[in-house]
Formats: structure tokens, C-alpha cells, sequence
């Protein structure tokens, strides 16, 4: 057999998916305090469109050469994050950032490091057309490449009821895919829904008013110190650990941000169209982040204690760093940031009158974060077989 695209002849016979005769249920119950974010569209024949969605993730015949999938990327023993700090595309060379791990994508409203999308339908496919990436330039040829794959047009007929592929459908398909990857188990999240079940308040947990008690006494150190001294939730807020699914922030991992790393996409119709400017990136999610190594946008960080280590005592003193990461206490400064006017403060106090945020944490703080942020680890998430990769050879 031979698939044929405009420019790439893939000699040899495709790989088949080996699925269930019925889809499974891609639906994940989860606690009101999860539910309102998790954003799944219901719509007709959700576990048939997400099914086919799950193919097409792991297909690496949505490459223009048929050399990488989605998935190869995006590795769901590491919270559907890859291992290294950038990725190979289609013709091994690397992408410009890190691949951002999966989790609860529906409880976000921007999309890759520098928000530059803020639709999932539209997401889905960007990499595929990326030239570094999958490498189709023009979505129609892979309209086309699906159509001579003959085991897709049984999963479109599933799925909505007509077995021709479009670039609509393989949109919806995947993006409901990805809307399904509700990752909610965790020992952490156990303990949330016991504790408070309807509404996410961790200012509860440290007022003493709500008793999280299914957390080690470490974990909940952790916890604490997360939602308290550490300032981790000024930024990862929410129940799912990512500042509500918009946030941005220049983080001061660079001295000179001229000569840093971050080398900046144009954001163009992100949420915030890049955050505070050209350096800052978006939040992630903490979701199984101790399965996501290595960490930040240029996957810089090898392990969670070089992460600590960052915001304990290395944040940088850069003109954009996020007025969050600033110490306002210190140096005469009162109030904190005015965030109507970010530039100039009452008195005339400008950010570069203030210094980054010194936290020095102990080695038991350090303990406690690592644990709490080990406790979000959802492993039935990372092997649920729902998500898992349907062809022979991953």
C-alpha cells in the first residue's frame, strides 16, 4: 500500500488501531469543585467522537511523513508531557519549547506557552500544520491522507453519522478527546472532595475551619505552605493548580531577558495576547507535575528541587517580572502592586524599586512542598486505558 500526499509518498502498510467494538464511556465524574472547570461538551455521540479523537492523537499519520503522532509528544506515563527538555518533529528537528503536559485542557482558556491560541478547536491542529512539528502545511492534504486510510472511515460514520474526514470534524474529534483527559484522582484531590466538596476555599484549610484530613501530616505542611508562605496559589491558583486556566507571568528565570531563553513567539490572538508582555509565559498546571520533568518553557529545570530552588532564592530582578513574584515588604514599599497603573505606585515607587521575593525556604519547607505537590499525582489518569495508544507500536 501506498499513502500518497502532495509532497511525501509513505511506502509499507499503515498501522491499524485495535479498539473496543463499543466506544468506552470518555465521561469522568468528578466533584462540583472539578466540574465547573473541566468544560466537556456533551453534544451527540461524545464517546464515539472521542474515540476517534484518541486515533487520531496517537496517529502518526497526522505527520506529513508519517514519523510522529501527537502522542509523541505528549507521553501518557508522563502526564502526557515528554521527557526532554524539546521535542523532535517530523523531521527530528527540535521544537522551539517544551511540549506542555495534558490535564484538564477544558479547564483552561489559553492554549501553549505563549497563549497564542485560546479555542481548543483550533488548538488541536496547529501543531499539525507546524512545519518543525507534523508538517502539513495545508489542512486539506490531510483531509485527503485520512480518506486513503481505510480504517477511519467506520470511526467518522460512529461518530457523526457521515464517514468523509473534514478538517471540522477532525477538530471536534480530537478536541473532544482532549476535553476528556479529566485528571481528578489524585490522593490530593481524594482529600479536597472530602473536605469541601461544592466549593474550592484552601483559605478555609488555613483559617482552621475546614479539617483536610486526608493528607499526611508532610502533604498538608505542604499545603499549607503552598497556599501560604510559599505564594505558589498566587499564580498556580484553583483546583486545578493553573491559575484558572488564563494566567501569565514573567517568572525571572533570566538576568538579561534580551539574551534569555524565551526567544518569543508572537501571541498573537492569545487570551491576554502574551500576559504582561513578550517574556511572560503561561501558568501551567501542577497536575501530575511530579510525572512531568523536565520544567519550564525551555525545559530548563531538571527536577522539582532545581524548580524550589528557583523560587526560593533565584528569581531574577528583571524590569517585567510579575508583580506577584516582587517582595512589597521589603525596601520602604507598602500596599503592594496597584494593579490599575503596574508601572508607577503611589509615592513614585516604580517596580525596580522593589526586589524579587527572597523566600528561603528550610530544608522542611522544601520537604512539605515536594510532598503536596507529589500528592497531586493522579495515577489512574496516566493509566487509564481510555487514553492510552490503540496502535500495535507506540
Amino acid at each position: 500500500m501506498a499513502v500518497v500526499s502532495c509532497t511525501k509518498v509513505i511506502t509499507g502498510e499503515p498501522q491499524r488501531p485495535i479498539l473496543p467494538q463499543t466506544a468506552p464511556d470518555y465521561r469522568t465524574e468528578v466533584a462540583p469543585i472539578f466540574d465547573v472547570q473541566t468544560g466537556i461538551e456533551e453534544g451527540p455521540n461524545l464517546n464515539e467522537r472521542a474515540q476517534l479523537g484518541r486515533v487520531l492523537f496517537h496517529d502518526r499519520m497526522l505527520s506529513q511523513n508519517g514519523a510522529v503522532s501527537c502522542n509523541s509528544c505528549h507521553h501518557q506515563s508522563h502526564g502526557f508531557a515528554e521527557p526532554r527538555s524539546l521535542s523532535s518533529g517530523l523531521r527530528q528537528e527540535l521544537t522551539e519549547r517544551n511540549a506542555s503536559h495534558l490535564a484538564n485542557p477544558g479547564a483552561q482558556f489559553a492554549y501553549f506557552w505563549d497563549g497564542r491560541a485560546n479555542d481548543l478547536r483550533t488548538q488541536v491542529t496547529m501543531p499539525v500544520e507546524n512545519h518543525v512539528e507534523m508538517g502539513f502545511r495545508n489542512l486539506d492534504d490531510l483531509v485527503v491522507r485520512l480518506e486513503q486510510l481505510d480504517y477511519y472511515p467506520d470511526l467518522f460514520e460512529a461518530a457523526y453519522g457521515q464517514p468523509e474526514p473534514t478538517i471540522d470534524r477532525i477538530q471536534d474529534a480530537l478536541s473532544s478527546f482532549l476535553r476528556c483527559l479529566v485528571s481528578c484522582r489524585s490522593k490530593a484531590d481524594d482529600a479536597f472532595v472530602e473536605a469541601m466538596p461544592d466549593v474550592w476555599n484552601p483559605w478555609g484549610v488555613l483559617q482552621g475551619d475546614i479539617a483536610l484530613t486526608g493528607l499526611s501530616d508532610l502533604e498538608l505542611e505542604g499545603f499549607e505552605l503552598f497556599h501560604g508562605k510559599a505564594q505558589c496559589a498566587n499564580c498556580h491558583g484553583g483546583p486545578h493548580f493553573n491559575g484558572w486556566g488564563l494566567d501569565f507571568a514573567d517568572i525571572g528565570l533570566d538576568a538579561d531577558t534580551e539574551a534569555s531563553t524565551f526567544t518569543p513567539i508572537d501571541a498573537g490572538g492569545g487570551f491576554f495576547g502574551g500576559g504582561w508582555g513578550p517574556t511572560a509565559m503561561k501558568v501551567p498546571s501542577l497536575r501530575n507535575v511530579a510525572l512531568t520533568a523536565p520544567y519550564m518553557h525551555d525545559g530548563r529545570f531538571a527536577t522539582l528541587d532545581e524548580v524550589i530552588d528557583h523560587y526560593s532564592h533565584g528569581i531574577q530582578d528583571v524590569p517585567t517580572l510579575d508583580p506577584r513574584l516582587r517582595d512589597w515588604n521589603t525596601g520602604g514599599v507598602t500596599g503592594g502592586p496597584d494593579l490599575i497603573d503596574p508601572i508607577i505606585f503611589p509615592g513614585g515607587t516604580t517596580f525596580e524599586d522593589v526586589p524579587p521575593v527572597r523566600l528561603n525556604f528550610t530544608a522542611q519547607e522544601r520537604l512539605a512542598l515536594k510532598a503536596f505537590l507529589n500528592s497531586l499525582t493522579d495515577y489512574a489518569f496516566v493509566e487509564d486505558p481510555r487514553f492510552s495508544n490503540p496502535f500495535t507500536t507506540p
